[in-house]
């Protein structure tokens, strides 16, 4: 993921505390707040310990030590408040209810993904003994390995149902995919996508890989791409 825009800071992580705590449905968050947390704790850490050295009995080493302190606690509190209610949405997802996602955060949104494939095959296991497909993220020969890292951020944005960004399309390469769920329409690269349980495309290899990474479909590998296997001895 792509580094935080602006820097986070203890009054934006209290206020988030405070309203993720108090609400029982998911907060309004910066869509960047996991890596601007990180990099809010790596701040603090260098400038605590930079102080430390300085004078450890120092007033400013003290507040920041315990700054620091407040703020993991902060952070990790909100992301399990958030989990929580994630969990609950998931549950609700697969009994049927309609539920709107454009809250979760990209990390989220592949929590949230696994959590409810992970329930539904769980309640197809127990009440139909139907055992859960088998999804290989990556086969040999897979075209995801070599996906540009900026590519795959911005294609996660256009499956997420997030804006696409207006730049012209760059050249990319295409990877063959079967579906493994219906899905909504999906603003592409090159084009709109319309795809439904079981269709085989081919797909510009952000896109497809997107899918993949999302648990939404399975990279098909003709065989002239898989590795040479070893020969029987």
């Amino acid at each position: 993921m792509a580094p935080p825009l602006e820097q986070l800071n203890y009054k934006e992580v209290t206020d988030i505390h405070r309203k993720e705590k108090n609400s029982p449905d998911l907060v309004e968050v910066r869509r960047d707040l996991y890596p601007a947390f990180r990099e809010y704790l790596v701040r603090l850490r260098k400038e605590s310990e930079e102080e430390i050295k300085k004078d450890p009995l120092s007033f400013k080493a003290t507040s920041m030590t315990n700054e620091f302190k407040k703020v993991y606690n902060k952070g990790n509190q909100i992301f399990f408040y958030r989990m929580r209610k994630i969990t609950s949405m998931a549950t609700r997802a697969s009994e049927g209810a309609k539920i709107d996602i454009g809250r979760l955060v990209e990390e989220e949104r592949e929590m949230y993904e696994q959590v409810l494939r992970a329930i539904n095959e769980c309640r197809d296991m127990a009440l139909e003994g139907k055992a859960p497909e088998r999804r290989d993220p990556a086969p040999s020969g897979s075209v995801c390995a070599t996906v540009d890292r900026g590519q795959m951020r911005r294609a996660l944005s256009m499956v997420n149902g997030e804006a696409q960004s207006s730049e012209q399309p760059e050249p990319v390469d295409r990877v063959l995919v079967r579906i493994l769920d219906d899905l909504p329409e999906i603003v592409g690269i090159d084009r709109p996508y319309r795809m439904a349980r079981n269709d085989v495309v081919l797909l510009p290899a952000p896109i497809g890989c997107a899918l993949i990474k999302r648990g939404k479909a399975q990279e098909i590998v003709p065989f002239w791409r898989k590795p040479e296997q070893a020969p029987f001895p």
